[in-house]
């Protein structure tokens, strides 16, 4: 407990409070109103905001708790969970979808940061929170309706792509009555969420559960419209918008900028790979695949190659197990599948004949000092060098936004990586748009670039608002 003491002012250790509210829930004040008058008290403090009703809003006491604040959408989690406890199920995903514009999303393939910072692992292991979530999203399965959001204040906003950044924000937006509507260049909604994550991780069903909860709070989203292309900036302000949301994602893969990279046939970066994969193109791979990365896309590309018939999987990274930034369960599931993962190895050159990729030469590593990620740099090791025979190479090696769009020659500010640069308030350096997502932070996870998609509504309110 943080809290000491047995008389009636007890003392508070704010560095132990996780802000779980037993101390609040097991005081005497709750059925005995004068004792909430001792303003000098840690009771005092607890009540000092309560007026008449017997409920407490710790809150406004305490800071979060660990796991609310590791939420990069700062999801009330300690509330969603009690509720599923007393299984008021409808309750729980009412109180999370005040927060969160895709918890069925989430609830299948959320990095989860909230487990790591649960205080259950002071005991034992973590409360399984995106397992609760997703409980709770696939029980109701879409019948909960979505809020009536009022009257439209009469400003419309437009915002390219309908990815995780694009939704949250066209979800904020449309709760707080603005009239919104979502352009996206691919046939269906979701961005890569719908043709990136692949479906054995996430179903369309459970991704367009969200999405028609989206549209059911008054928002358009319109498919195959490629902004630059079919719709111009000029276009998009003509048909009223006042103001202009660019999250187009970071839909170019890199390439891993070895020797003999220029390859056609069987070196494929992954965005292109799962590109096809998710649209049932056929790919031919080889009996023999290499994937270069450690993040959830090497993953998802490993996983993927094996079931579109590559019989030897292996991914190759260069640092070790504890720096790998892919998610530990999808991992796992990765090499319970067979997937075999060659750690401290990066590739040098590509070895192939007639245009066929023959082989991959690569080096072993090893781990120096930490560099602009925090992680230790790998280091060649001389003279390490081997061979890996493959038939098929897929780059995971990072990944930017494609400005192929660009076709109007519009001048933003952008970084050497394509990413735009923004002020505090997500804006542009073009008056009245706006960025979020990755296509500002570069590659993030889901939930972070909900947690954008959600700060940019907010900016967008406000410049809307005149504040």
């Amino acid at each position: 407990m943080a809290v000491e003491g047995r008389t009636h002012r007890p003392i508070i250790d704010t560095e132990k409070c996780d802000a779980c509210s037993v101390c609040a829930k097991g005081c005497p004040a709750e059925i005995i109103f004068e004792m909430r008058k001792e303003e000098s008290s840690l009771r005092g403090r607890v009540y000092k905001e309560v007026k008449t009703a017997p409920s407490i809003n710790v809150d406004k006491i305490f800071d979060m708790p660990p796991c609310q604040a590791a939420c990069p959408i700062h999801q009330d989690i300690r509330g969603y969970i009690e509720l599923i406890a007393e299984r008021k199920y409808e309750e729980a995903l009412k109180l999370i979808r005040e927060t969160n514009a895709l918890p069925s999303v989430t609830g299948y393939i959320c990095s989860h940061p909230c487990e790591e910072k649960c205080v259950r692992n002071l005991v034992d292991e973590s409360a399984s929170i995106k397992t609760l979530k997703r409980f709770v999203v696939d029980f109701d399965d879409g019948r909960l309706a979505p809020p009536q959001v009022g009257r439209k204040k009469g400003k419309k906003i437009s915002i390219i792509g309908s990815g995780p950044a694009g939704l949250a924000a066209a979800y904020e937006l449309a709760g707080m009555s603005y009239e919104v509507e979502v352009l996206e260049a691919f046939s269906q909604p979701g961005g890569m969420l719908c043709w990136a994550i692949p479906p054995f991780r996430l179903p369309r069903n459970v991704l367009n559960r969200d999405i028609k909860y989206i549209e059911g709070m008054g928002v358009t989203i319109k498919t195959k419209v490629k902004f630059g292309i079919d719709m111009s900036l000029p276009d998009l302000r003509r048909d009223g918008a006042d103001a202009i949301i660019m999250a187009i994602g970071t839909h170019e893969g890199l390439k891993m900028g070895v020797k003999n990279d220029q390859y056609a046939r069987g070196y494929m970066d992954c965005l292109t790979f799962l590109r096809k994969y998710a649209s049932g193109e056929p790919v031919d791979l080889g009996n023999k695949t290499i994937v270069v990365g450690g993040g959830n896309a090497a993953i998802d590309s490993a996983r993927s190659a094996l079931r579109s018939g590559v019989k030897d999987v292996t991914i190759l990274y260069r640092r070790s197990y504890e720096e790998m930034p892919a998610d530990r369960d999808e991992l796992k599931e990765a090499q319970a599948e067979g997937i075999k993962i060659n750690y401290l190895a990066m590739p040098v050159r590509i070895i192939g004949r007639d245009g066929e990729i023959q082989a991959l030469e690569c080096i072993k590593t090893k781990l120096g000092e930490p560099d602009e990620s925090g992680r230790r740099r790998p280091v060649p090791i001389e003279g390490s060098d081997f061979i890996m025979n493959i038939s098929s190479i897929i780059s995971a090696v990072g990944q930017r936004p494609d400005l192929s769009w660009n076709q109007e020659g519009l001048s933003f500010n952008l970084s050497p990586e394509n990413t735009f640069i923004v002020d505090d308030s997500c804006l542009t350096n073009i008056e009245g748009v706006f960025a979020a997502g990755d296509a500002v932070s570069g590659p993030t996870t889901i939930v972070e670039a909900m947690a954008s998609g959600k700060r940019v509504a907010r900016s967008v309110d406000n410049y809307l608002s005149g504040k």
